[in-house]
């Protein structure tokens, strides 16, 4: 048995896992489905099976799962045995229908079609059959059983995964726990001792994703190290093989390595991400899309380290990345265009002028590529077209800069509005580039435009704002550009003398 004390949450400042014991049972003590005996009366009522064991009826996944009666207006149903399969539905009365298919089944095929819905991109579908999974595993289960917590983290993974929302994957991942901690489980093998091992390492990984994602990092520490802990005690186990292991620790590891990431521990991170990359090149090879993402993830990483980073192994993460993608899809993929361009970047970031020439040379094939697959006014189309003018502007090459830019303005205005960030961004972007070349007067022009959108979007107390006001202060402290441009009628109004309604008397 699986207690309280085999399972110990060992509460918030606690660091090392506890890692729970699960006992195995000599004699198998799993028992029928209590809804035989509930149904064992009708039995003679029902069609049997045929050999295919194929759908009931077309009503057969309907949303409605009571088992009330149902008035329905009576037409004449084909036969059952025409289309070869047997109907689940028994008639009462000759007014309605009572779904008699077990819950067993109904579970067996909502765990299908989300998974189903889940790689079809169809996210609310997918979310309701993992909602009807976890409702069918209670009633088969009970709501105390290792099988009803595994449903129920699979709800909060879904939400995680599909949805993006933290804060439910944090509460059915904690309910989730919370079953595994307050009840008793039996295995009766030791496959089944590997099973609940393997709901208790998703439990804990799945709360510390969530945790990671809510920035709750020292919590999401502890959760993932428990999960650690736990997944070396399965190893263990002489049922479980290298490959489930392997298939464990991939998307554990990641998850740590994400989280390091996010709590600036680099050298952790790194050793996270490169196991990863072992256990997935050897499990997927190495031209794989999952290798691929997990190599620009890498790449990211070693660039945020600032001044810290080293370039060199941030250009050779990318290049892989680059290299996978060019050998799994075809030219002109969107793929190809988001690797090539986080390529560029790590060129770019060293500063030298050979590497920043390599990286003017991607970026306009993405802006070419773009311009086929996605047309001018799209927004990857425009933001290939930022970055390539942002490094026209490091590498001086200011007039071919300022032209890019001009020419992207009506693009973005007529893709985001005029009142939007991306114009705002322009305009400022333009008013560098004209400070830059000594042009005060039309810089500041530009720095106006943008200050007047972002007064719109951000108010007035924003820091983007106030940049932007500070940088116009700082120009029209220049007396030639006092003279002839005002930055606000409230502002000049406010720099004239009090007004004193009182007249000194004079003698």
């Amino acid at each position: 048995m699986v207690g309280d004390d085999d399972i110990e949450d060992t509460g918030e400042n606690t660091v090392s896992p506890i890692v729970p014991v699960v006992h195995v049972s000599r004699s198998n003590t799993r028992k029928e489905d209590d809804y035989d005996d509930d149904y064992e009366d009708e039995s003679d009522h029902r069609s049997h099976h045929d050999e295919d064991g194929g759908r009931a009826s077309r009503n057969y996944f309907d949303d409605d799962d009571d088992y009330d009666e149902v008035e329905v207006p009576r037409q004449p149903q084909p036969s059952p045995r025409l289309h070869g399969h047997s109907s689940r539905y028994k008639s009462k009365n000759g007014k309605g229908r009572v779904d008699m298919t077990p819950p067993d089944e109904k579970l067996k095929r909502s765990e299908t079609l989300a998974k189903q819905f889940e790689d079809e991109g169809k996210i609310d579908k997918a979310i309701t059959e993992y909602t009807k999974c976890l409702a069918f595993s209670r009633i088969i289960h009970g709501s105390s059983h290792w099988k009803h917590a595994l449903s129920v983290v699979n709800l909060a993974e879904a939400y995680y995964t599909l949805k993006g929302y933290h804060a439910q994957a944090e509460y059915h991942a904690d309910n989730a726990k919370s079953i595994m901690l307050s009840g008793g489980h039996t295995a009766a093998s030791q496959e089944e001792k590997a099973d609940v091992y393997a709901v208790l390492i998703k439990i804990y990984r799945v709360l510390g994703q969530a945790l990671t994602g809510l920035k709750k990092y020292n919590h999401a520490e502890q959760s993932l190290i428990k999960a650690d802990k736990i997944s070396q005690e399965r190893s263990k186990l002489g049922c479980v093989t290298d490959t489930e292991c392997d298939f464990l620790d991939i998307s554990l590891f990641l998850a740590m390595a994400r989280l390091y990431g996010k709590q600036k521990k680099h050298a952790l991170a790194c050793a996270k991400y490169d196991k990863v990359l072992e256990l997935m090149e050897h499990q997927y090879g190495t031209d794989d899309a999952r290798v691929m993402r997990v190599y620009t993830e890498y790449g990211m990483l070693e660039q945020s380290k600032g001044r810290h980073a080293n370039h060199e192994k941030s250009i050779h993460l990318m290049l892989q990345a680059h290299s996978i993608a060019s050998a799994i899809h075809r030219e002109g993929h969107p793929e190809l265009v988001d690797t090539a361009l986080n390529l560029s970047q790590a060129y770019a970031n060293t500063g030298r002028e050979d590497s920043e020439g390599l990286a003017k040379g991607y970026l306009e094939e993405c802006l070419n590529t773009c311009v086929i697959i996605h047309g001018p006014n799209h927004k990857k189309t425009l933001e290939v077209e930022d970055h390539l003018a942002k490094l026209l502007i490091r590498t001086d090459n200011l007039m071919e800069a300022t032209t890019m830019l001009k020419s992207s303005l009506p693009k973005k205005s007529e893709t985001f509005g005029d009142y939007s960030e991306p114009v705002s961004d322009t305009y400022k972007l333009m008013g560098s580039v004209c400070l830059a070349q000594g042009d005060l007067e039309k810089a500041l022009r530009f720095y106006k435009k943008c200050h007047t959108i972002e007064q719109v979007l951000l108010g007035k107390s924003h820091k983007k704002t106030k940049d932007t006001q500070r940088t116009m202060e700082l120009i029209m402290a220049n007396p030639s550009v006092s003279k002839k441009f005002v930055l606000d009628k409230a502002d000049e109004l406010q720099k004239r003398p009090r007004f004193n309604s009182v007249v000194a008397r004079t003698k």
